[in-house]
């Protein structure tokens, strides 16, 4: 491989930012810096991102491998999404597509995960999990005096960084396939369209609102751009109140659970909500969505 392996990883990719920019290629980027919301004018690529995020956590290791999460499975992950979110905004039948309703979920679902804040808690929580489950039986055979009790031990003894690295294997090979992924394919699709509402739908760092699915109010809903969001509904109760839903409403719901739950930035297509944006940016932190408590 030829030139630098890529170092500043998007959380909010930039093919789902563009929908967002004006006729200037432009977003207005919402960031809280030390307790203050600050805003600014920028390019998709200078907005939602932060360097070596997905790093793997071994530092004596060559930089393309460390960085394969990045360009060998986000990457791919992001085209695929880029094209599924281009079909689901321009052609009514691309709901019936099963590249497309796949490829999209995929990608919802790495929104799940993917910030760093979310990545905080995955990464402890599979650490943990790495931790509980380690082979007793065999490592016990194999035990001989003076050797760590616990075969985790051990591993750690070998490698003093085994839980994270584990962590961060097991993270990289549940990005592509899991039950949600499966559940959410499954869902009847609505595309919904706000362009006669008075506000655009603004985009954040937590786009994805998820009500669990194995209720009888389970649902999805995620804006694919300033006027359109995608809901996913599991009972026909849930999906007749959408559909009673008024633009107005919906966009307002939408926007205010967006903006709450942000935790490093919120996108815009312009400042007309900048006020609200200011008053809402953060207020309801929403546990991360793989936390120890919920092991």
């Amino acid at each position: 491989m030829t030139g630098n392996p890529p170092r500043r990883h998007h959380y909010i990719p930039e093919f789902y930012q563009r929908k967002w920019a004006g006729e200037d290629r432009r977003v207005e980027r919402y960031e809280r810096i030390n307790g203050v919301v600050v805003r600014r004018r920028v390019f998709p690529s200078a907005a939602g991102f932060r360097e070596d995020l997905y790093r793997h956590p071994r530092a004596e290791m060559d930089e393309w491998n460390a960085q394969a999460l990045e360009w060998a499975v986000f990457k791919i992950i992001d085209e695929k999404g880029a094209r599924a979110l281009e079909a689901l905004v321009s052609d009514p039948m691309a709901l019936r597509d099963n590249i497309v309703r796949n490829d999209w979920a995929v990608f919802l679902r790495t929104m799940l995960l993917r910030t760093p804040y979310q990545m905080t808690g995955t990464m402890a929580s599979l650490e943990q999990i790495w931790r509980d489950t380690e082979v007793s039986e065999k490592y016990a055979a194999m035990r001989k005096p003076g050797m760590p009790e616990t075969a985790t031990e051990f591993l750690e003894m070998l490698n003093p960084h085994e839980a994270k690295e584990s962590a961060f294997r097991m993270f990289a090979d549940g990005l592509g396939s899991d039950r949600t992924i499966r559940h959410i394919i499954k869902l009847p699709w609505r595309i919904f369209d706000c362009s006669t509402a008075d506000h655009r739908l603004l985009l954040s760092d937590h786009p994805v609102v998820l009500v669990p699915l194995k209720t009888d109010d389970g649902h999805i809903a995620m804006p694919l751009s300033p006027t359109k969001f995608l809901v996913a509904a599991t009972s026909d109760r849930t999906k007749a109140m959408a559909d009673t839903l008024r633009p107005k409403s919906a966009v307002r719901v939408m926007n205010k659970l967006a903006v709450q739950r942000a935790q490093h930035c919120v996108i815009a297509r312009d400042q007309a909500q900048d006020l609200f944006i200011r008053k809402h940016f953060g207020a309801h932190q929403i546990p991360p969505f793989l936390a120890p408590s919920k092991l």
